[in-house]
């Protein structure tokens, strides 16, 4: 082997061991990061064309990721994030509802029927019958309250989600640029492991808001995709909105709206489908209930007498809504809003207690309205009222229970997998400052060798 072989040799491994050391102080460096994804140094031989031996080469350095890993764990956080904004929103929900307590409906119902019922202990009362008006009436108050925070809850959805869409939309900007840069860089033969850790963090927050694909082309740019609709790669990326489209929520690209994205997971699923099925369901079902009790309200006061007056009784007076020229109940219950039919409102005369004509003292209809408290009611699969309302309430929280399920048991498996990537990722600084030790003394020995070409080389001269 020749003196400037020999050199030659000497330097590229100084020149190799440098390199590795500077990878093992950034591992070293990043011990704490959680970002950051640990590098290793992937050495082999030089060799010339010939095949003779001219030291070590760096071949590669790695980041040392396990990509199964990383999209279980996307797959498990969009299904944490889609939980814990789903039990948020329902505990929205639940202050809407407020039940059990003294201002839910399942109390003023209980209070509009004791009501009748204590009509039927004296038909002739005018507080009795006042106090008939003032229950009904706020049973209607509470359950226009109910309609109206279902609607504002609405409202506050959809404001939330152009919010996360936008956020949404970021992230997809960002990861472009970081494709960009990556395949730049890596095209000019320079490494870009940091640009890549922070490519990996996007991808990781925006499966919070959505449930994502990713898959890396040869360029090493990574493709992500968004409900089924490319979001972002190296060359461009799409832009989504929210839009409205009959009363579902939807998110589409602005690009084509009819390019609709699926969700099935991640903080805008829950938003979205509490907006487009769990509300308007606990919505359909409250107002299912109210014309129920409407109905049976009303068919048993049409049939009863109001009190005496000008010598004679009358029948055939709803309770709630108000009659059409065919004699048809209309407008007992527009917009989450019971109506007091306007006689009876002005004139509690008007109330009908008895099943007989000019007959005061019965209280036999009073006692039939009373009764539909406990009633068994074909409409509600025989159930009375309030068994059908509890039954409401118990769907309701069924879903919170679920939710917050969900969360707990997803989070044990999200901490496993934490743990799986950390172990294999993750920076060991008993295994780095093995490398740094082995480094260091490996640059020493090619010094050394430097060393003994310049003896070597003395050794020559001092011959001529």
């Amino acid at each position: 082997m020749g003196i400037g072989r020999l050199l030659d040799i000497s330097v590229r491994t100084m020149a190799t061991y440098q390199r590795a050391l500077d990878v093992a102080s950034q591992n070293i460096s990043n011990a704490g990061n959680a970002d950051y994804t640990r590098q290793k140094v992937l050495l082999s031989t030089e060799e010339t064309q010939a095949g003779i031996g001219m030291g070590v080469k760096i071949q590669d350095v790695l980041r040392i990721k396990n990509d199964l890993i990383d999209t279980q764990i996307r797959k498990y956080q969009s299904s944490i994030s889609d939980a814990e904004k789903r039990s948020t929103l329902l505990q929205q929900v639940e202050s809407v509802i407020a039940e059990p307590s003294d201002s839910g409906l399942a109390a003023y119902f209980n209070e509009f029927f004791n009501s009748w019922d204590q009509l039927t202990t004296n038909p002739n009362s005018t507080q009795y019958r006042s106090t008939i008006i003032q229950k009904a009436q706020r049973l209607s108050e509470r359950f226009q309250e109910v309609f109206d925070g279902f609607s504002d809850v609405q409202a506050t959805l959809q404001k939330e989600a152009s919010v996360k869409t936008e956020e949404l939309n970021g992230y997809l900007k960002q990861i472009n640029e970081l494709n960009q840069k990556i395949y730049e860089s890596e095209a000019r033969g320079i490494k870009a492991s940091e640009l890549k850790d922070k490519r990996d963090v996007l991808i990781d927050e925006l499966s919070k808001l959505v449930n994502v694909t990713v898959q890396m082309n040869e360029y090493g740019a990574a493709i992500v995709n968004v409900g089924g609709i490319q979001g972002a790669d190296q060359n461009v990326y799409n832009e989504f909105e929210v839009t409205i489209i009959n009363g579902k929520m939807r998110i589409v690209s602005k690009n084509d709206q009819n390019a609709t994205v699926i969700l099935n997971s991640g903080e805008l699923f829950a938003i979205t489908d509490l907006y487009s099925n769990k509300i308007p369901g606990y919505k359909q079902n409250l107002e299912n209930l109210a014309n129920v009790f409407i109905e049976k309200v009303n068919e048993y006061h049409m049939q009863g007498y109001t009190l005496v007056e000008n010598g004679s009784s009358s029948n055939g007076i709803p309770f709630f809504g108000e009659l059409d020229t065919n004699g048809n109940v209309i407008d007992a219950f527009v917009n989450g809003q019971i109506n007091i039919n306007s006689d009876v409102l002005n004139d509690t005369k008007n109330i009908a207690a008895s099943s007989e004509a000019n007959n005061d003292g019965n209280g036999t209809i009073a006692n039939s309205i009373a009764g539909l408290a406990d009633a068994k009611i074909g409409e509600l699969d025989n159930q009375s009222i309030l068994e059908s309302y509890n039954n409401i309430l118990n769907s309701f929280g069924t879903e919170k229970v679920i939710s917050d399920d969900k969360i707990e048991s997803n989070e044990l498996v999200l901490q496993q997998l934490s743990n799986q990537k950390a172990s294999y990722s993750g920076v060991s600084i008993d295994e780095e400052m093995t490398n740094v030790i082995k480094y260091q003394r490996s640059y020493e020995a090619a010094a050394k060798l430097v060393k003994v070409v310049e003896e070597m080389m003395d050794t020559i001269l001092q011959m001529v």
